[in-house]
């Protein structure tokens, strides 16, 4: 029998046999996995992904989704991470000819890491801004604010409208917004001028803002300081944040319920126009949300999952994870609908006419309708403070996953100084903060969209998914794989249902929605700005840039080992991964 991998974790050539961490404690794994999941994703895209595919009815589709794809995924990379106990490059690497996967996940990492702190900028700014005495996205009389700016407020029968007609006598350096057509909210103008600074379009960049750009530094300097320690401080720090987001998400749920005309919202959160189910693109978000918001793909459940010890119950796990997730969702969901409708109710207004879809949708109607209740500075810092939490330890395990991914590589990273991981770690994230100024710019938002939609999402993330199907239902071997997790854990009656998913379900419907995602998926669009054709181009290149690491390793294995295909494949599922398991059959026999 072949050795099992073996990794050199010298500096010199004296060698050291280092331990790789595990959790303190199973329930670790379950938290910092759902802290992972649990995320922006799930207050700030989902809402607005709902919204924009006809409320209820997106719902449909999500859920199918989570149950059809998302959980078998999920045991699928916990269980390969579980058996090999190294990260995600040694984890592919146990099936050479699919070992792009883990190279194509290190660039879905990469793209996160540059573009998620950046909400997490903007919602800081709307966290400081919510200890003024007066709120600022409820003012006409900011220096960003427009002629067009209008101010709403509850009267005794309804809201108020206040137009500000000396506005030019105000501020008279404001003119080069003056160009709107219709009237827009201070909450509107806020988000829109006072935090991004929104320009023109792509061809018109502008200049970087101050402001935000300390706040990204502020979130790299806390992220670096919640894992430069390793597994087992991030776990301490994400009991707190993974936990304490949930109860303020039902404190600010309970109050969005409770406001007079919620009905309304949720009547459009919960009731399925199912003739929008006939749209091709309500299946392809709905599909695209569930693999952003459980970070299928990336490298972060992989990573997280070598930190369990040999034995632990990652189906169980991973069908907790899921559940916890979805729920935050309906939950972020019901808060922000509900608010809605309160807001559609006093302004005479439908649930679509009283906020625009889009990234900018919880930080334009949430905040204004948060801004009308008694105390409203309170509930907006709760509002905040659970969004800073809730991105915030996603944000860590990108970065811990990302790092680890280099570290497997060359593990000298680890033990050749006393203080080597806190350095590369310092490293990564200096890089990443530099790399996401290009957000803090008056363009930032567009160039951030298009990162969201086809850098962390879109046809890749579904060919990576379809990668990993076929890597382990076909190539590996579905059975194979589930001998070894028959030795983890025991038989498993789920055992032929998941199967079933990785072998033919997942495969076919991944690679049809890549392709329809790629033919016939609509231009993308800021708003009222589509992106001109250049822009388009290069956001399906964005894409490519992850998925395109499987197939050129595919013909790098090609060309050095000079063997034909069917020679290829023989070779490496003749490595199969029984012979590292040889080499924990100690360690589970210590562990048990």
């Amino acid at each position: 029998m072949e050795r099992p991998l073996k990794m050199d974790n010298s500096c010199t050539s004296k060698k050291t046999k280092t331990k790789r961490e595990t959790w303190s404690k199973p329930w670790d794994f379950v938290i910092s996995s759902a802290g992972m999941c649990i995320g922006l994703g799930n207050i700030w895209r989902f809402p607005y992904l709902c919204f924009k595919y006809g409320g209820g009815a997106f719902l449909i589709p999500y859920i199918l989704a989570v149950v059809v794809l998302a959980i078998p995924l999920t045991i699928l990379e916990v269980s390969l991470g579980q058996s090999v106990q190294k990260g995600v490059i040694a984890s592919w690497a146990t099936i050479p000819i699919f070992k792009g996967i883990s190279l194509a996940s290190g660039v879905l990492m990469f793209h996160s890491n540059m573009s998620y702190p950046v909400i997490l900028a903007w919602v800081f700014k709307y966290f400081v801004s919510s200890f003024t005495q007066n709120l600022p996205w409820m003012s006409c009389n900011n220096e960003w604010n427009t002629e067009h700016c209008i101010e709403l407020f509850y009267g005794g029968n309804g809201t108020a409208i206040k137009t500000l007609n000396n506005f030019n006598e105000i501020m008279p350096n404001t003119t080069n917004r003056s160009c709107a057509t219709v009237s827009m909210s201070a909450a509107e103008e806020f988000w829109n001028y006072g935090i991004l600074g929104v320009s023109r379009g792509l061809h018109d960049i502008g200049g970087l803002q101050g402001d935000l750009a300390l706040y990204l530094a502020v979130i790299w300097i806390l992220g670096y300081l919640a894992i430069f320690q390793g597994i087992k401080l991030s776990a301490k720090v994400v009991y707190v944040t993974a936990t304490l987001p949930v109860v303020l998400i039902i404190i600010v749920t309970i109050r969005g319920a409770t406001l007079e005309g919620a009905s309304l919202g949720i009547d459009y959160y919960l009731r399925p126009e199912l003739s929008k189910l006939q749209n091709p693109e309500v299946w392809i978000g709905a599909t695209s949300q569930v693999f952003y918001s459980y970070a299928l793909c990336g490298a972060g459940l992989i990573t997280l999952g070598s930190y369990n010890k040999y034995n632990q119950n990652f189906i169980r796990d991973s069908i907790l994870i899921a559940f916890f997730n979805g729920f935050a969702s309906f939950l972020c969901g019901f808060a922000v609908f509900s608010t809605l409708g309160s807001m559609a109710y006093f302004q005479n207004l439908t649930i679509q006419e009283v906020a625009q879809s889009g990234p900018g949708l919880v930080f334009i109607a949430y905040p204004q309708a948060l801004a009308l209740l008694p105390l409203p500075q309170f509930w907006n810092i709760i509002f905040f403070l659970t969004l800073l939490l809730l991105g915030f330890d996603s944000q860590f395990v990108y970065m811990e996953s990302f790092c680890a991914l280099f570290m497997d590589i060359n593990p000298r990273l680890r033990k050749c100084h006393k203080y080597s991981r806190q350095l590369f770690l310092a490293i990564c994230c200096v890089g990443f903060c530099l790399l996401g100024m290009i957000f803090m710019t008056k363009g930032g938002v567009y160039v951030f969209e298009m990162f969201n939609m086809y850098g962390k999402a879109g046809w890749c993330l579904f060919f990576i998914a379809a990668c990993e199907f076929i890597a382990i239902g076909w190539v590996y071997g579905a059975d194979c794989h589930w001998k070894e997790i028959n030795r983890m854990i025991g038989p498993r009656k789920i055992q032929p249902i998941v199967t079933v998913v990785w072998k033919y379900v997942g495969p076919i419907l991944c690679l049809a929605m890549s392709i329809y995602y790629v033919t016939a998926h609509s231009p993308l669009s800021y708003g009222s700005y589509v992106y001109p054709v250049w822009a388009q181009v290069v956001c399906h290149l964005i894409s490519t840039s992850s998925g395109i690491w499987i197939p050129l390793y595919v013909l790098y294995l090609l060309v050095t080992t000079k063997k034909p295909w069917s020679k290829l494949r023989r070779m490496e599922t003749s490595n199969k991964r029984e012979n590292l398991s040889d080499s924990f059959k100690e360690e589970k026999l210590e562990m048990m």
